[in-house]
């Protein structure tokens, strides 16, 4: 019996929002994944919140689409620091680097992640699984160990 497969697509998280503005392009980003892969279903690290995410608008009654990001707990907070982030020491003439983890939420993270990927890809054979780029080798890892056929691809495409 074949594996189940499971194509990840990485993305930065702000071109999954309603109004964005490379949303028809990353409409043709999940079109052309789907029609290549015969994808069933979409599942979206995403915000538990009552916004909806653009990907979301795309379901079907052919395309499921389900969220497997993480809810708003204590255990799942990141950093939302880094270096030259906020006031008083911002310098807008310098980038802004968001500080990645800590480690152990952002591994728990992926964990809740996959673990609900298993669940809503039960009756599927073909999953798009849409996640920000940070997560992309990880999450593969994490699928492959699960027993899923995984692959990945990134998309990040600027304005």
């Amino acid at each position: 019996m074949p594996l189940k497969q499971v194509i990840a697509l990485g993305t930065y998280h702000e071109a999954q929002h309603i109004g964005h503005a490379l949303n028809a392009k990353f409409a043709g980003v999940i079109s052309l994944v789907r029609d290549s892969y015969s994808a069933q279903i979409i599942l979206e690290e995403w915000l538990y919140t009552a916004e909806r995410s653009f990907a979301s608008t795309l379901s079907t009654s052919n395309l499921e689409w389900k969220n497997v990001g993480t809810p708003n707990e204590t255990r799942f907070e990141t950093s939302v620091g880094g270096l030259n982030c906020h006031p008083p020491t911002y310098d807008p003439a310098k980038p802004i680097l968001q500080e990645y983890g800590p480690l152990a939420a952002q591994e728990r993270r992926e964990c809740y992640m996959v673990e609900r990927i298993g669940v809503f890809m039960e009756p599927y054979n073909v999953g798009l699984f849409i996640v920000g780029l940070a997560h992309l080798h990880s999450t593969l890892c994490k699928l492959t160990v699960a027993g899923f056929d995984a692959r990945g691809y990134s998309w990040i495409e600027q304005k």
